[in-house]
């Protein structure tokens, strides 16, 4: 089978059992704790803003979507009605 990569907030309770559902986790949350017999769950912390900088990049870039970064460029006003036409929309300027 291919390898399973997944993205979540923690890793902490995953266990050797899991492995058999997935392979490598990349988490937002810096919690990672091993068990008794010092297993850890194989698995990358990538941050908790990767996302949000991805998003406000592609937001920039639409002079029809720029409008919802604010001027400090440190907030994005989402909708949850429109955001994924609106990211998607976003995405195709950005290829454009």
């Amino acid at each position: 089978m291919p390898q399973r990569h997944y993205v979540n907030r923690f890793v902490r309770d995953f266990r050797q059992w899991t492995e058999k559902y997935v392979d490598h986790m990349h988490f937002t949350v810096p919690l990672q704790t091993g068990t008794a017999d010092g297993y850890k769950f194989p698995g990358e912390y990538i941050g908790q803003y990767g996302v949000y900088e991805a998003v406000k990049h592609i937001y920039s870039k639409n002079a029809n979507l720029a409008h919802l970064v604010t001027n400090d460029g440190n907030n994005l006003h989402l909708s949850k009605k429109y955001f994924a036409p609106d990211l998607e929309k976003g995405i195709i300027h950005v290829r454009d």
